[in-house]
């Protein structure tokens, strides 16, 4: 009776795992996709672009699935798809959220004291100036910042998301992987230039890809334009908000006991 017994609930069971696969109906749909894209908005395509981005951005937060490598291969494919080196941003977009706000430790947009401003930057404080350097920004910072580290935090030699001090020894091979697929994307996107031609690439991937770009450098910049920066020494704890009106999850660099 006991063996019995267990070989009913394994029966259950089995019915159970079939079910799912019942469920899917592989009839032929009362639509096609063309009209399914008539009757969505033409503006919901115009930034289409960004969303992908997000997406591998949650993958790098293990934000996208239940499954870890799931996460890094549908990461790894769309980012690379962009131009993103995915493991390597990963990385560094980990240390950026651990250190949010440290003069020494955060990741992008860093600021630099007066003393070490560039010789032309006075030359930049007028509206002109400010001008010029936002349409950089937007429009060269991403790239600048993956290859250089533009706005980054100081390292003692170059930095770069594709080799360098950013990353430790243990990492190199998650990083010399996503160099590989980085180079992959290139070469696909010459032999499509050899085939359509570079205006038609420029168009068609060339200036999506940049207003991806801008985009991110903008959402980036405005989360943190009034962020209040603090040296290593001058955070020693942080402390809830409790002045503010009943704000939540709001916490105040403290250095004083």
């Amino acid at each position: 009776m006991g063996v019995g017994g267990r070989m009913v609930v394994h029966g259950k069971k089995n019915k159970e795992n079939r079910g799912w696969v019942n469920r899917v109906s592989i009839k032929k749909p009362p639509f096609t996709l063309s009209q399914i894209k008539q009757d969505i908005l033409p503006h919901c395509f115009r930034c289409i672009l960004t969303g992908v981005w997000v997406i591998a951005h949650e993958c790098g937060h293990h934000a996208f699935s239940d499954y870890q490598w799931v996460d890094n291969t549908v990461g790894l494919i769309l980012h690379s798809t962009l131009l993103v080196p995915y493991f390597s941003w990963k990385i560094s977009h980990r240390r950026y959220h651990s250190n949010t706000g440290s003069m020494e430790r955060d990741k992008v947009f860093v600021p630099k004291p007066k003393s070490k401003l560039s010789c032309f930057a006075k030359y930049l404080n007028n509206p002109s100036g400010r001008v010029l350097s936002l349409v950089v920004t937007l429009t060269l910072g991403w790239p600048m910042y993956l290859a250089f580290n533009v706005s980054g935090r100081y390292y003692d030699q170059l930095a770069s998301h594709y080799n360098g001090p950013i990353f430790s020894d243990c990492e190199r091979l998650q990083v010399y992987i996503s160099d590989a697929s980085i180079f992959t994307v290139i070469y696909v996107l010459y032999k499509i230039t050899a085939t359509k031609g570079l205006a038609w690439l420029l168009c068609t991937y060339g200036v999506p890809l940049l207003i991806v770009h801008a985009f991110l450098v903008l959402l980036t910049l405005t989360l943190i334009y009034k962020a209040m920066w603090r040296k290593a020494k001058e955070c020693l704890y942080v402390e809830p908000d409790v002045g503010g009106g009943g704000s939540k999850c709001v916490f105040w660099y403290r250095n004083k006991f």
